[in-house]
């Protein structure tokens, strides 16, 4: 068996307690990994060195309290850092899903907005045959999509119009005057704070029925 190499009192390293202590400390109340992990390694360098007596163990009590409280400043230390780093890539991935979101209902507003533009015109060209919407109803293959359905409250110089999302979150709805026009458009539910331009769109989808008989 090997028995550790014994040195003169007089040539023994001497201890770094004193420093591994304030490293520790500062790791627990400023720095962090930055004082924590020196501390941490230094301290199990120096209890090592002198286990095998080549180090004075009069800073033994120093060496190990610094270590222990650099061990725990590093652990706290990466603890905070994962924290932070997952509330930032969970605030990335929520805005990531806003914007997707509000791409998605931007992209299913415009379609209802195409579909009642739709409905118009077939209601106007029934107007033209008969003279009054009276007894119009919605096409089987317009009342719904793969996402929205679409309603008609009729009445012999106006049609309300209604689509809505099949998940019922939100609802556009306009109303077909006697000149042929989509006026009154009500934004409901998760189209309600939609910031574009609505007006234009309104424009856009504005239907006389002067246009219907020219393209008859």
């Amino acid at each position: 068996m090997t028995m550790p190499q014994t040195i003169p009192t007089g040539q023994l390293e001497r201890g770094r307690g004193a420093l591994i202590l304030v490293l520790g400390i500062l790791s627990l109340v400023m720095f962090g990994l930055i004082t924590g992990i020196p501390a941490w390694v230094m301290g199990h360098t120096d209890l090592r060195r002198m286990r095998e007596g080549k180090m004075e163990g009069t800073d033994e009590g120093l060496t190990r309290a610094g270590m222990i409280l650099g061990i725990i400043g590093t652990v706290i230390s990466g603890l905070v850092i994962v924290f932070f780093i997952l509330i930032i890539v969970g605030l990335f991935s929520f805005a990531g899903m806003m914007i997707f979101d509000a791409a998605g209902i931007d992209a299913q507003e415009r379609a209802i907005e195409a579909h009642l533009h739709s409905l118009a015109r077939n209601a106007q060209i029934y107007r033209v045959d008969r003279g009054t919407y009276e007894g119009y109803e919605i096409p089987p293959d317009l009342r719904r999509t793969d996402n929205e359905v679409y309603t008609a409250q009729v009445m012999a110089d106006q049609i309300v119009f209604r689509g809505r999302t099949a998940n019922r979150r939100g609802s556009i709805s306009a109303t077909l005057d006697g000149d042929g026009n989509l006026v009154d458009w009500v934004y409901e539910g998760e189209f309600d704070e939609e910031t574009y331009d609505r007006e234009s769109i309104r424009q856009q989808t504005r239907h006389r029925l002067g246009s219907v008989i020219r393209d008859r």
